[in-house]
């Protein structure tokens, strides 16, 4: 059963984890392949915990374990499907946006990454 995020209480107390941002940077190199690196953004607070249990996911003919994450971090304007975060030596993979408060000044973000 996924915990959740409770955002009917005080929320900047619960922003207590660092998470980096990065941004996939993609560039052509001499021969016309696309190549790039993740570039980071910025490092911010957030609440993060796991969403449900593990899944089993195939990448080629390996099967590997995978976990969704859902992060609470504070409203921004670079936040998008095309960002990853890094959170405690996982990169988390975003997969769906909410904006979330009254005023709508905190992302909760669903993310996909390994377990713990």
């Amino acid at each position: 059963m996924p915990m959740g995020i409770n955002l009917s209480g005080e929320i900047a107390g619960s922003l207590m984890e660092r998470v980096a941002i990065e941004r996939w940077q993609g560039v052509r190199d001499a021969a016309g392949d696309a190549v790039g690196a993740w570039l980071p953004l910025d490092e911010v607070a957030a609440a993060v915990v796991p969403d449900g249990s593990l899944s089993a996911v195939r990448v080629g003919d390996a099967v590997r374990s995978v976990r969704r994450w859902q992060v609470l971090l504070r409203r921004r304007d670079d936040i998008d499907l095309a960002v990853r975060l890094r959170w405690q030596g996982r990169q988390l993979a975003v997969l769906a946006i909410e904006p979330r408060g009254r005023q709508r000044e905190h992302l909760l973000l669903l993310c996909e990454g390994p377990p713990a």
